[in-house]
């Protein structure tokens, strides 16, 4: 339960295992099978309708760190979960380390570890709950740091299915990844970001290039009741954010886009986001989603909430750099803080204050759906 005087969490913490997880039913079964034939298809496809529809296939096609010749591992992870067998799918989110860079069952980083090649046997759950035991307790600190004081709506709350692991703590599993996104969320919270959205009324659409397994999408489609959310990322990528979304948040409204078919959006969204992929696409990736912003995405105010590693060690980008080329208004949040992952930033192509309600115009062409 909750102090409901400074909303700190009072329980004790327990192990949240995959045996206490909710067992995937036929019907969620069915439907992640569909998620996965659908995304064979799309990357079967890609090729054939990049140069059907005259498509830009520099940006369209995987590069950079995820170019099929670079050194990571998600396409073997793809290949695996498209086969849709029910345990790989009951134990998603441990293939997951492709996005957080933390190997979910193993409680470690991900540097030199690998999902695409595990196998759920003997021995398992017991060196799972053994790892939780001894190494996951640190997360359970940062969680508390993190989320005092928070109104419940700003607790992330991951789904307990889908392999989904840690402490828990009032309903709250506690892992790893669970504080990387809990940051995300305080930086959308305290900004004053979250209540500028809710300000800007009804029909609200948020747009996430690169969705990763998904967890950020699954928090605001509770946090924002009707909110219209879609998600641009490889097809390769998508198959866990499509399947975690839509087997754990049945009753949200979210879409599922190719990142080839990206131009297709023509609609301005009230909030694009991008968290760590940028840095790790090609320039000219970087530089034709930020086109779509200036041209469409982020007209009539919208807000772009982007959170950036510098990749210039690796032989990657600087994502932020090549942003403030592009976008002529920025508000940087938590200026010399220590955070997990990158610099994160508001991006627009007029000022920014998160504490103007949007003028009457605004509001009277968004309601035509202009």
């Amino acid at each position: 339960m909750y102090d409901t005087a400074t909303q700190t969490a009072t329980s004790t913490p327990e192990l949240h295992l995959i045996s206490d997880n909710s067992p995937l039913t036929l019907s969620q079964l069915r439907t992640a099978s569909e998620i996965c034939q659908q995304a064979v298809e799309s990357v079967k496809a890609r090729d054939a309708d990049v140069k059907a529809q005259q498509l830009d296939s520099e940006f369209a096609l995987p590069a950079a760190n995820w170019s099929y010749d670079a050194p990571n591992e998600f396409v073997r992870v793809f290949r695996r979960l498209a086969q849709c067998d029910p345990t790989d799918i009951a134990h998603l989110r441990g293939f997951s380390q492709v996005f957080s860079g933390y190997n979910l069952y193993r409680t470690a980083p991900g540097a030199g570890l690998t999902t695409f090649n595990m196998e759920f046997g003997a021995g398992f759950d017991a060196a799972l709950q053994a790892g939780l035991e001894q190494r996951n307790g640190p997360f359970v600190e940062e969680w508390k740091r993190l989320t005092k004081g928070l109104p419940p709506e700003a607790i992330l709350r991951p789904a307990a299915m889908l392999g989904e692991v840690g402490h828990e703590i009032d309903g709250v599993i506690i892992n790893n990844d669970t504080c990387t996104y809990q940051e995300r969320v305080n930086l959308i919270v305290q900004s004053g970001l979250l209540a500028w959205l809710k300000a800007r009324g009804p029909n609200l659409r948020i747009c996430e290039i690169g969705g990763g397994y998904g967890a950020l999408c699954r928090w605001f489609l509770s946090a924002l009741p009707g909110v219209s959310y879609t998600i641009i990322d490889l097809p390769e990528s998508l198959i866990f954010s499509q399947i975690y979304v839509t087997l754990s948040c049945p009753e949200g409204v979210a879409q599922f886009i190719p990142n080839y078919q990206a131009e297709r959006l023509k609609q301005p969204f009230d909030l694009v986001i991008n968290t760590l992929s940028m840095s790790e696409m090609s320039e000219y990736q970087v530089r034709t989603y930020l086109r779509f912003m200036k041209t469409r995405w982020l007209q009539q105010g919208g807000i772009f909430f982007e959170q950036n590693q510098n990749n210039l060690h690796m032989g990657l980008l600087a994502a932020e750099d090549i942003i403030a080329t592009e976008l002529p208004h920025r508000k940087k949040l938590r200026e010399g803080a220590t955070l997990r992952n990158g610099s994160p930033n508001l991006w627009s192509l007029e000022p920014i204050n998160l504490h103007e309600k949007p003028s009457t115009w605004r509001r009277l062409i968004r309601s035509f759906g202009a």
